[in-house]
């Protein structure tokens, strides 16, 4: 049976995607990237394989574009970092998620143990989804036709800074529900920001990403400290029904507070 969702992956030694393949079975193909330097390392794993060097977002705009043809068969592909521990059951929800409500852009929400950068992202309780302005370049899902606007940016940030506030202004989110956190599939981020892949990449400046990015985009204001471009909630759906404008804007900002408190008191995730 010819699969709708497609995994592409930049992976090195110490990827965890062979935990993304556990569980059930996967209603999704992978496309590994292996950035290490042991020949064919990871290709049993992978229905679509290749190894080459370089950065994370450079390399996968060259595989979108070589591979165009491919990838644009399918309904939605989603673009993980390697440090993130999931399981097939949680990755078939989420696309299944992401497909229902018709979204082109997310991301899944953090659990608690996850090392983070912006706590309004990690996991909001009892909620299926939040209607948002930003999704991270972590673990970015994205649509098929919202691939197509926004593939030819991956190559003009090499550490992939300032993409997540570029690519929701290309998307067409008019109706501003097409971008969205999907709480009710939580993966953790296992490691510090800042992983192997920058640890192998030294020549990456994100603070030169941004600025340039900026520049390049200056008509569409991209940047962060910018008033519109600050985290939003529009609306979310929670557990016992939808929620919508200032309720969510504010229920959105005593979310991402008592996540971050909740957080403090969580153990960031050990290896076993």
């Amino acid at each position: 049976m010819d699969k709708r969702f497609l995994i592409i992956a930049r992976v090195g030694d110490n990827s965890l995607h062979p935990e993304w393949l556990k569980g059930i079975t996967p209603q999704f193909d992978i496309f590994l990237s292996y950035f290490g330097d042991q020949a064919e390392k990871y290709k049993d794993h992978a229905d679509f394989y290749e190894q080459q060097k370089g950065g994370k977002w450079p390399k996968i705009g060259e595989i979108v574009e070589q591979y165009w043809e491919l990838i644009s068969t399918y309904d939605a592909v989603w673009f993980p970092d390697d440090d993130l521990l999931t399981d097939a059951q949680t990755i078939n929800r989420m696309f299944s998620l992401f497909s229902g409500h018709q979204l082109s852009l997310a991301q899944p929400a953090l659990t608690l143990q996850s090392f983070y950068t912006f706590p309004a992202l990690l996991q909001k309780r009892n909620v299926h989804l939040r209607y948002v302005n930003f999704v991270e370049v972590m673990a970015p899902i994205v649509s098929r036709d919202a691939l197509l606007n926004i593939k030819h940016t991956f190559s003009q940030s090499p550490s992939g800074w300032g993409l997540d506030s570029l690519w929701p202004k290309l998307i067409g989110n008019t109706e501003l529900n097409k971008v969205a956190i999907l709480d009710d599939t939580p993966i953790t981020h296992t490691r510090p920001v800042g992983g192997e892949l920058y640890k192998k990449n030294p020549e990456l400046s994100p603070q030169h990403d941004v600025k340039a990015l900026a520049k390049q985009y200056s008509k569409l204001n991209i940047k962060r400290r910018a008033y519109e471009n600050r985290f939003r909630v529009y609306q979310y759906l929670a557990k016992s029904g939808s929620k919508g404008d200032t309720l969510a804007l504010f229920r959105g900002k005593w979310q991402k507070i008592g996540s971050q408190i909740r957080a403090k008191f969580c153990r960031r995730y050990q290896p076993q």
